[in-house]
């Protein structure tokens, strides 16, 4: 799955509706705080919502936990009457990702509900968060959610300023997800009447309806249906509770049936929310300043999400590498980019021996080992919720003696050494290797840049999924190595999608180049093919209403064919001349 557009209404800079195409590689331009951080501020901030509730966060974690001051100060201007909208379309590439389709297999052809996973054949999906301020609760909620399945509206969610009962406020029973096939032999009457949803029928049935109109801005043209408002559980406002089946006010006489219809009710309102929350899940965004580490840093064996923004998970995941067998491949290809880029460095593998001269002590493990050498035929384990005598619940097992044997190896694998015996301890990690001087060096010893890349590097070669985003990862590198990103963003990694704020002219000619080389069949050895719809340029700048977004066309040849707002880097020209 990708993310293939972000359209941002009053949010922070942006105040009329931008939208932001992204491809493969998509890069953004435009002026210092035009607002060019705020889209990967508004992709996290969707993430906290979806996955803590978070609407007012002081905080968004996955930029390093960055101070942002809540919804005051997210929303355009201040203005608490206003509403944040983020809408995120994404591509589903043939995935079926989540689903809550467990008894259709069971009851389709006795209760003619004949849907299957109401997402599973959806191209595509967009999911639409309007937040708002409730100024009773002292805190900004989501006051409507809302679904597309394949460009067409099919749901909205709204909850009031209480967020006492958020509501299914309208359904779009036409939509193709949500056809149900009826045995027309029974209803001749239906088929004169043209298509009427059992699905519509159940969730009204009984209860008092109201003509809903909605109108889609993309395709659909304005329908109306006489649509009862179906409460559920809620979270953080209109959202369905993540993760778990929906569940309404509706009861069916066969239990059976309700459950179906929950299902999906599931499968269209929460399974997108479940598989977009995952792809922000797997996506990271690096930061504009990352940290040099020195000798005293300690490497997290379980390397956060959180850590990408200051560039330590970078360090954190190669160290990982070592426990890892696909190390030798990824170490591989991370040092293939260093020298592509021409950093003059390189990671080698190098293992630590430490000796230490055993003085004796506690031989507990070696007595416990004596032990179970004797007797260990005879011994059980045994589990109790108590520890009384004779506890009926008492459930008991045989040991499997070589499995403790070898776990006491591994706590104390010296604890039966005698004293004055020489341990040897060997730890495996990676170092930074000084290709020219055939020596090892320490990042801190070397040109800031490397360090400000390398996290980019690491980055491109790991992931797997989701966006990797990062702020001018051209800082304090050469011309040279600048141009050099442009490869790696374009040939490292095509399973995931590069969202970059950058300010590089170097970048994006090395981009033009690769496109008219593919174009024209001169491309170098080993280099993919590159075409002008795998790359986005957005160039951001204000003006009235707020900052606007506009997408630079480039044709087959590298050219481009829509004008820069400023000019293309008109600054050499003027220099020059």
């Amino acid at each position: 799955m990708h993310i293939t557009e972000i359209a941002l209404t009053n949010f922070r800079s942006f105040q009329t509706t931008q939208v932001i195409p992204l491809a493969p590689v998509t890069l953004m331009f435009g002026p210092n705080s035009v607002g060019k951080s705020s889209v990967l501020q508004a992709l996290f901030y969707l993430q906290q919502i979806l996955a803590k509730g978070h609407c007012d966060p002081q905080r968004i974690d996955v930029l390093g936990e960055k101070h942002i001051g809540g919804f005051a100060s997210l929303v355009n201007g201040g203005d608490l009457n206003k509403r944040i909208v983020i809408k995120l379309q994404v591509e589903k590439s043939d995935s079926i990702g989540a689903s809550y389709n467990q008894l259709y297999e069971l009851i389709n052809e006795d209760f003619g509900l004949t849907v299957d996973s109401a997402t599973a054949d959806a191209a595509r999906f967009a999911v639409e968060l309007h937040i708002a301020w409730s100024k009773s609760a002292e805190t900004a909620y989501v006051a409507c959610y809302k679904l597309w399945l394949d460009d067409t509206l099919i749901a909205e969610l709204t909850s009031d300023a209480g967020m006492k009962q958020p509501v299914l406020a309208w359904l779009n029973y036409q939509h193709p997800a949500l056809l149900a096939e009826l045995d027309l032999d029974e209803a001749v009457e239906r088929e004169a009447e043209g298509f009427v949803s059992v699905l519509h029928e159940l969730l009204n049935a009984q209860r008092p309806t109201q003509p809903v109109s909605r109108r889609d801005s993309w395709h659909m043209p304005e329908m109306t249906f006489a649509h009862a408002e179906l409460g559920f559980k809620g979270f953080a406002g209109a959202l369905p509770l993540l993760g778990k089946r929906l569940e309404t006010t509706v009861e069916h006489d066969d239990p059976r049936i309700t459950t179906r219809l929950h299902e999906i009710l599931s499968d269209v309102l929460v399974a997108p929310l479940d598989n977009l929350l995952t792809l922000l899940n797997q996506s990271l965004c690096i930061g504009p300043l990352r940290m040099v580490p020195d000798a005293l840093r300690q490497p997290n064996p379980y390397p956060e999400q959180k850590d990408w923004y200051s560039g330590a998970a970078a360090w954190d995941v190669v160290s990982s590498l070592s426990r890892q067998h696909k190390a030798p491949a990824l170490l591989a290809e991370i040092n293939q980019w260093m020298g592509h880029l021409g950093l003059g460095y390189s990671l080698r593998a190098k293992s630590v021996v430490s000796k230490v001269v055993y003085s004796g002590g506690d031989d507990s493990l070696g007595e416990l080992r004596a032990m179970l050498d004797a007797h260990g035929d005879k011994l059980e384990i045994s589990f109790s919720g108590a520890d009384e005598e004779g506890n009926p619940s008492e459930q008991k097992a045989p040991i499997e003696m070589e499995k403790l044997k070898a776990l006491l190896q591994e706590l104390a694998p010296d604890s039966a050494a005698p004293e004055g015996a020489v341990i040897e301890q060997v730890r495996n990690q990676w170092a930074l290797w000084d290709d020219a001087r055939q020596c090892e060096v320490a990042f801190s010893e070397v040109g800031v840049g490397i360090s400000q890349l390398f996290p980019l590097i690491v980055a491109a070669v790991v992931a797997r999924q989701g966006l990797v985003t990062c702020e001018q990862p051209e800082l304090h590198v050469h011309p040279r190595i600048q141009v050099g990103i442009g490869d790696l963003l374009t040939q490292a990694n095509r399973q995931c999608s590069f969202l970059i704020e950058t300010h590089s002219e170097h970048l994006i000619l090395r981009i033009q180049r690769r496109i008219r080389e593919s174009t024209e069949g001169e491309l170098p050895d080993g280099l993919k093919p590159l075409a002008p719809e795998d790359v986005s340029i957005i160039y951001l700048d204000t003006a009235a209403g707020g900052v606007k977004a506009k997408r630079i066309e480039i044709d087959r040849d590298g050219e481009f064919t829509s004008r820069w707002p400023n000019g293309f880097f008109a600054e050499r020209r003027e220099e020059l001349l």
